[in-house]
């Protein structure tokens, strides 16, 4: 019992620590990891390149799958581009299974040390320092995790072990219970070092590794899609690309062996001469070989492989609404420039706002899942050109431009906050099967003033809408005292009508706050005299 409660603790503090590796190098190092994925677009041999640094880094190839299918959607890189990325991601994977073969309890002790030290110094209340802290703690913890479970089966009769194994463990058993063990944990090198660990015990020979790693090698592969989930399109995309990776890789490694064994040769005295009969190098280097076989064809081959990963995943509306029209990567080298483009991309974003209503007055009108896919895309876009703001905003530009990109980020954060408000209105409208006269009345009155915005473009226009959108609190609440006194004043129907209003009224607010923040100078205005004008409106809308 206490030999395998010391191996499921090494696992969890494994799983912990890089879990913890992951989170904090990606903030640490955010920008710089995409940064090289975005520079990856030259040949695919530098994609691969930059996948193996970025998967050695976060350690997860699932992690550089996310930050690809984010610059796809965001439009920085086409599928094409990122499919070298996310194959070489898949080989960067391969330093835990090294490291994992190595002595690490010196390095262990002095991380621990220098990362309790920080904290007791306090040198966690600076944002980088504490994101480097979290990589050295996760660090330290996988490597802890990493010894505790080499050490578990070395304390386990080898003799008991290998009978059990050698009686039962057939290379199709092998195989699918490397399968199994990698479905189970996501992840190819948490079997491969446990196998490492027996190997070290001498209670498994690299005959039956081979086929216990090759089986977790392609179940990774599987459990990403099994991971995915619902995800469709691009996501859907990335996730075939991963398992092309694992499948040719297994497949090419395992017909290796075979003509190893054709040819008279013995595959597993063969594998073990290449780690110098050391087998936990031999292992390292098989799991090395199995994601070099599957990235290298698969990101060279890119164009069939686009092919096969569109054939199975077509794109998706959420795909084609979540790529910005205006901004992109190379803009923020010239501030002027980028802040016009920011500007229009936030411009459309108000000019999508319509979408997100439904047109009860046209029976044909877009669905709700339409709709959702709309509303989706449109919050992608939005984040997207905030990451753009945040970039230009991190290269100190000229006082002008830096006040110009934080009122574009105040913009922003209100649209954002529409398209939500937009969506939820739009959710609880839909819940009817038939809109009450009330919820059809509230709904095409919203999308009226939702159009008028999307199509502003003087300043008067901005007035007009900001007139129109001026306090209605006292209206609103003599119709929830009406509903409240009503017929229909009990009951989920009652409910979603008095929600329907509240999201309304907060809808009409945010749009007055876009309007006034949208609205163009006139003849010289300060901003103090565009509220002026807002308020004179105000008032004779009263």
């Amino acid at each position: 019992m206490t030999i395998l409660a010391e191996i499921l603790a090494g696992l969890g503090l494994l799983f912990v620590g890089l879990k913890l590796l992951s989170s904090h190098l990606q903030q640490a190092t955010g920008r710089g990891v995409r940064r090289l994925l975005r520079g990856a677009t030259r040949s695919p041999l530098t994609g691969l390149l930059s996948g193996s640094l970025a998967g050695a880094a976060t350690q997860s190839s699932n992690a550089v799958a996310v930050i690809c299918g984010n610059l796809v959607r965001g439009g920085v890189l086409s599928v094409r581009d990122a499919i070298p990325v996310v194959a070489g991601g898949n080989v960067g994977t391969a330093a835990l299974v090294f490291v994992a073969a190595v002595d690490f309890r010196l390095v262990i002790l002095y991380l621990l040390a220098l990362v309790g030290f920080g904290i007791q110094l306090r040198l966690d209340r600076r944002p980088a320092w504490r994101e480097w802290m979290g990589v050295g703690l996760g660090l330290a913890l996988a490597l802890l995790g990493l010894d505790f479970i080499k050490q578990g089966p070395r304390a386990i009769d080898p003799a008991v072990l290998a009978s059990l194994f050698d009686g039962g463990l057939t290379p199709l058993l092998g195989f699918a219970a490397g399968l199994a063990a990698a479905a189970l944990s996501q992840s190819s090198s948490t079997p491969t070092i446990l196998v490492l660990a027996l190997l070290q015990s001498a209670v498994m020979g690299l005959d039956d590794a081979f086929f216990v790693v090759l089986g977790a090698n392609l179940g990774s592969g599987l459990a990403t899609l099994v991971a995915a989930g619902g995800l469709k399109g691009t996501g859907r995309q990335l996730c075939y690309v991963h398992i092309l990776v694992k499948g040719v890789g297994c497949t090419l490694v395992f017909a290796v062996w075979l003509a190893a064994g054709w040819m008279g040769a013995d595959p597993a005295r063969e594998l073990a001469g290449l780690g110098g009969g050391q087998a936990a190098l031999s292992l390292s280097l098989l799991f090395l070989a199995l994601q070099l076989a599957g990235a290298v064809p698969v990101a060279f081959g890119r164009s069939l492989t686009e092919v096969i990963a569109l054939r199975l995943s077509p794109p998706t509306l959420e795909d084609g609404a979540s790529q910005p029209r205006y901004i992109h990567d190379r803009a923020v080298d010239a501030p002027a420039t980028a802040l016009d483009l920011s500007d229009k991309e936030i411009r459309r974003l108000v000019q999508l706002l319509p979408t997100l209503l439904p047109d009860l007055d046209v029976t044909e009108s877009a669905g709700a899942s339409e709709r959702l896919a709309l509303w989706r895309g449109a919050a992608a876009i939005a984040r997207t050109t905030e990451g753009f703001l945040t970039e230009l905003i991190g290269r100190a530009p000229e006082r002008e431009s830096l006040d110009i990109a934080l009122e574009q980020q105040g913009w922003l954060e209100m649209i954002c906050l529409l398209q939500d408000t937009l969506h939820d209105f739009a959710e609880v409208v839909e819940s009817y099967d038939v809109p009450p006269q009330l919820a059809f009345n509230l709904s095409e009155s919203l999308r009226v003033i939702v159009l008028s915005l999307a199509d502003a473009e003087s300043a008067d226009d901005y007035d007009v809408i900001a007139a129109l959108t001026a306090d209605r609190s006292e209206l609103l609440n003599r119709i929830r005292r009406s509903l409240v006194g009503s017929s229909i004043g009990s009951g989920e129907d009652a409910r979603r009508l008095l929600l329907a209003t509240s999201l309304f009224e907060r809808a009409m607010w945010l749009i007055r706050r876009t309007a006034v923040a949208l609205r163009p100078a006139a003849n010289g205005d300060k901003p103090e005299d565009q509220e002026t004008s807002v308020e004179r409106n105000d008032v004779h809308a009263h």
